[in-house]
Parts: structure tokens; C-alpha cells; sequence
């Protein structure tokens, strides 16, 4: 990959021990998508649901792959820690669903056009931030393929949408709440802890690529209000249902 040499040197140890510290983490997210593609992958296989959507994904996942290696390089180059994978998380995911059409529109529906919607503005709110060459190449490198994947997600929510029976719509509306909660606790549940814990966040973290707590909160919210529930409601769901519902137990 053609990157920028990193420029550090307006910046302390401690800021940029706290920076490098992030690259890894974001290589196990990322390779944690690329898992997510792979196995909607399958099942997009198994339900002999369309090949073109099935090589579409296929191609996603590459992408998701890359972000990993991109995210590992980075780190290696800021001194940081090779990353920690773990694909359990990824299996817990699918374990609930009853067939293979069920992980189609349910991953389709949380981890793609929500989750990749989400995150294409938590990255763009970062990159817009990011001074540091570095860190703001890499970032723009992973922006504009979260942004593709964003649109493939709700495309490929509509094509798939009149092949759903009444039944799996219903089981999509729940999984809609489920998976609005998840996405809420993953992404941006400790910066909310780290604001209501009264911490000082370093302006010069932004600089280097680390998105502020506020800034994450919100990007977060923002987009779930202005993008996320309007796109579920135009599919057919009830997005401000899913939303107030999201804690709920059935």
C-alpha cells in the first residue's frame, strides 16, 4: 500500500501511545466484518438467493480483508501490538436464527446497510479531524470503501425485501430493535461512558486520528435519526418502532 511516512513529531509519547493503540483495535473490527461477509456469503449460497449477490459480497469481504491488513500495517508502522483476533463473536451472531434466509436479511439488515452506515460517518467524522499524513491516508482509504459498502447494504435490502414472506418480515422487525441495540452498545456505548465519567479528552488524539467521544456520540445518533430509521422505514420496517423498542424483551 502507497502510504505517508507518519509525522509524530508534534506530538508527546503519551499521545501517541494512546493513538497507535487504536490500529489494532480497529484491525479486529475489521476483520471481524470480513468474517460477517464471509458467512453472509454462505448463506447467501445456501438460500440460493442470487449469485451475483453472492460474488457482490464475496467482493466486500475482500475489501474488509484489506481494511485489516491496511489497520495492521499502520499499527506496525506506529510501533503498535500485532492485533488479537477472536471469531467467536461472529458465530454467536448467527447462532440465533432459524435458516439460512433468516441470516441473509438479518446480517443484511444490521451489519450492512445500518452497521456500514454507521460507521462511514463515525470514519468520516475521524478522517475530517485526522491532521496526521498517516493516519488520515488510512483513513480515507477505509471511508470511501464503508461508504460503498453503506449503499450495497440497502440495495441489496430491496431486492431481497419481495422475497420475504410476512412471517420473516415480522422476525426482520425484531431483529431490527436487537440489532439497533447492538449496534448502540458496540459503537458508541463507552464513549457515552467516558463523557458521563467526566474524562478530558486530548484535542491532539483528534489530530492523530482518535474520533472524540462527542464526536463519535454524535455522529452516532445523528446518523441513526437522519439515515438509518428513515431507510428502514422505506424498505417496509417501522424504524421509529425498532428504535424505542430496541431494549425491549419480546
Amino acid at each position: 500500500m502507497a502510504l505517508p511516512d507518519p509525522v509524530l513529531a508534534a506530538y508527546t509519547p503519551a499521545q501517541i501511545d494512546f493513538a497507535r493503540a487504536a490500529w489494532p483495535l480497529r484491525a479486529a473490527e475489521e476483520l471481524r466484518s470480513a468474517l460477517v461477509y464471509r458467512t453472509l456469503a454462505r448463506a447467501c449460497a445456501d438460500a440460493r438467493w442470487e449469485s451475483a449477490w453472492t460474488a457482490a459480497i464475496d467482493s466486500v469481504a475482500i475489501d474488509e480483508m484489506s481494511h485489516v491488513r491496511l489497520c495492521r500495517v499502520v499499527g506496525a508502522r506506529l510501533g503498535a501490538a500485532v492485533p488479537i483476533y477472536d471469531r467467536e463473536p461472529v458465530r454467536a451472531r448467527v447462532a440465533g436464527f432459524s435458516d439460512q434466509r433468516d441470516v441473509v436479511a438479518g446480517l443484511m439488515l444490521v451489519e450492512v446497510a445500518a452497521g456500514e452506515t454507521i460507521s462511514a460517518s463515525l470514519f468520516r467524522a475521524g478522517h475530517r479531524a485526522t491532521v496526521e499524513p498517516l493516519a488520515q491516508a488510512a483513513l480515507r482509504i477505509i471511508l470511501a470503501d464503508e461508504e460503498r459498502h453503506a449503499n450495497f447494504g440497502w440495495q441489496a435490502l430491496s431486492a431481497l425485501w419481495p422475497t420475504l414472506t410476512e412471517q420473516q418480515r415480522c422476525g426482520l422487525q425484531e431483529e431490527a430493535a436487537r440489532g439497533l441495540a447492538g449496534l448502540e452498545q458496540t459503537m458508541v456505548a463507552p464513549a457515552l461512558r467516558w463523557m458521563e465519567d467526566g474524562l478530558t479528552f486530548d484535542p491532539a488524539l483528534a489530530e492523530l486520528g482518535v474520533l472524540p467521544p462527542e464526536a463519535r456520540v454524535e455522529a452516532f445518533y445523528t446518523t441513526v435519526e437522519e439515515q438509518v430509521l428513515p431507510g428502514l422505514t422505506a424498505l417496509g420496517l417501522d424504524g421509529r418502532a425498532a428504535w424505542s423498542r430496541r431494549y425491549r424483551r419480546a
